[in-house]
């Protein structure tokens, strides 16, 4: 099962590409959102892609029995694409106050901290954000906890207008990088 996690960004409406593209290639995808992610995409239109429910609430009843384990476990990829600068900065702190960072925190791990699943991180942001220290600072704490990221690009940003580094990756792309961690 391959989580993808879909977080607060203009560029949330690549996700669901990510998922279209995922499901094409056979792999069963799970979405994860966080509340400020529905304010870009619905759950519903990755319910109809995945035919999965998508979970949001790390205490929803309605989902698995300590979702946030329960995910960790089950999952041999988890994607995050979009990934905030917010995003970012909980993963970096050990946060755990979405079902994202939840799952991620859960991670089983093998001896000397290494991860047993692959973990992607698609940043997605503006340019100030993206080159501003913390988040700089953020990036090289989790790349030491084991992630891998993918991205992100320069191009146009959300932003009309816009135009610098911190635009994610083209959903090929991305998927390109979760596929070839599978083989």
């Amino acid at each position: 099962m391959i989580l993808l996690g879909v977080t607060g960004s203009i560029a949330a409406y690549k996700a669901v590409e990510i998922a279209r593209l995922l499901i094409k290639a056979g792999e069963d995808v799970h979405a994860i959102m966080t509340p400020s992610a529905t304010h870009f995409v619905g759950p519903l239109t990755f319910r109809a892609i995945t035919g999965h429910p998508v979970f949001s609430d790390p205490l929803d009843p309605q989902a698995y029995q300590m979702a946030h384990l329960a995910l960790a476990e089950k999952a041999s990829v988890i994607l995050i694409a979009p990934a905030t600068a917010e995003t970012l900065s909980n993963l970096a702190r050990g946060g755990a106050g979405d079902l994202i960072s939840a799952v991620v925190l859960a991670v089983p791990r093998r001896p000397q901290s290494r991860l047993k699943i692959p973990v992607f991180i698609a940043p997605a942001m503006h340019t100030a954000m993206w080159l501003h220290p913390a988040t700089q600072a953020n990036v090289k704490r989790l790349k030491g906890y084991g992630y891998r990221f993918i991205g992100p690009e320069k191009g146009a940003l959300g932003r009309a207008g816009d135009h610098g580094e911190g635009r994610m990756s083209e959903p090929s792309v991305i998927v390109q990088h979760v596929l070839h961690a599978r083989s």
